[in-house]
């Protein structure tokens, strides 16, 4: 019988965290799937562990690169080995929550327009969890708005047709934003996204991710991924516009409001016929939140709050905290299944420690 869900999952030298990892997709309530592992090339006991794996559950199918293959290419090669009608992205050191695979199959299937979704989740650092992504807007038009200062999809949460990630795969010249710019062709071919507001994976966090050591590299890679996103949906940012873009909208190491409220007022202008203007507000809006967590006086950020429409600015706080108590109470309850306990952190972002 064919999966329905195929499950893909590249690892390179994973061994610490492999073992929990595939043992989280062993645990599904969802039965029909399978789990398609690509072993790029481990040197430590990767492959033992996987060969252990393998020979107890026939769902489980490794195959091994004769050469370093790097994440988008070995994505690519587990994509074409599926035989599932969606294809669910895992990463070596994450954790899939037990009904997972069964509330994204049952969202797929409840929504045929949607080419791809992902989920909410906790995070996970030197034994410390935390909400993730507790408020944000799910439908594809803020999504569609925020990939224009962002990346809003969880990577390894994700679900999708596997009719599309076979046609579209993931560009094999990047070393480590192969997720965003997948997301915004994927945006630019009008592909509807979505994100299923539910608690499903645990999402590690450690000083040995990609995310945290080529700084450099991702400045390049996302402003080449954003400046063809742009051209084809609004229009190419310039030279000064680029350099603040990077630093102070995608990244955020800087919070220039007045460089901000510059961006800002282009974004709109520019966005005006191709976005919805709420999504747009939306988008820029987090940009504001984030600007206020990372240090930005609050004079600052009420100046730039002034700029945009007051009725806008109600409903979206308003929303943001309804959604934000309902995001966090389906947090409060995974925290509890897993038998943790709250020890600090806000209302809005609770930290739970075993």
């Amino acid at each position: 019988m064919k999966p329905d869900i195929s499950v893909i999952m590249s690892v390179y030298n994973g061994e610490t965290y492999l073992t929990e990892a595939v043992e989280s997709v062993r645990q599904q309530t969802f039965q029909n799937w399978e789990l398609v592992i690509i072993n790029d090339c481990s040197t430590d006991s990767t492959a033992e562990i996987l060969v252990g794996f393998a020979s107890k559950d026939e769902r489980i199918k490794v195959h091994t690169n004769e050469v370093n293959l790097r994440l988008p290419a070995s994505l690519n090669k587990a994509v074409s080995l599926c035989s599932g009608k969606y294809i669910a992205r895992m990463d070596a050191d994450d954790i899939c929550l037990p009904d997972r695979l069964e509330k994204q199959y049952k969202f797929m299937e409840e929504h045929p327009d949607v080419a791809l979704s992902s989920c909410r989740f906790m995070t996970v650092k030197n034994g410390v969890y935390a909400s993730g992504g507790a408020g944000g807007r799910c439908d594809s038009e803020a999504l569609r708005a925020m990939l224009l200062v962002a990346n809003p999809i969880l990577h390894p949460g994700v679900i999708a047709k596997a009719e599309v990630l076979k046609k579209l795969n993931y560009d094999t010249t990047l070393t480590c934003t192969e997720d965003l710019e997948l997301w915004t062709r994927m945006a630019m071919e009008n592909q509807k996204m979505q994100i299923l507001p539910e608690c499903l994976l645990i999402y590690r966090l450690h000083d040995k991710q990609i995310t945290s050591t080529t700084l450099e590299r991702q400045h390049t890679e996302v402003l080449g991924i954003q400046q063809k996103y742009y051209g084809a949906r609004l229009q190419k940012m310039d030279d000064k516009m680029q350099k603040f873009y990077i630093s102070g909208v995608y990244f955020k190491e800087s919070a220039d409001i007045d460089k901000f409220l510059e961006y800002a007022k282009w974004l709109k202008k520019v966005s005006a016929e191709s976005f919805d203007k709420n999504a747009v507000n939306y988008a820029l809006f987090e940009i504001l939140a984030e600007y206020k967590r990372c240090g930005a006086s609050k004079a600052d950020v009420v100046r730039a709050m002034l700029t945009f429409n007051p009725c806008f600015i109600a409903k979206e706080i308003i929303r943001r905290k309804r959604t934000a108590k309902k995001d966090i109470e389906k947090c409060m309850k995974v925290a509890k299944d897993l038998g943790l306990r709250q020890t600090s952190g806000t209302k809005e972002f609770p930290i739970f420690e075993k």
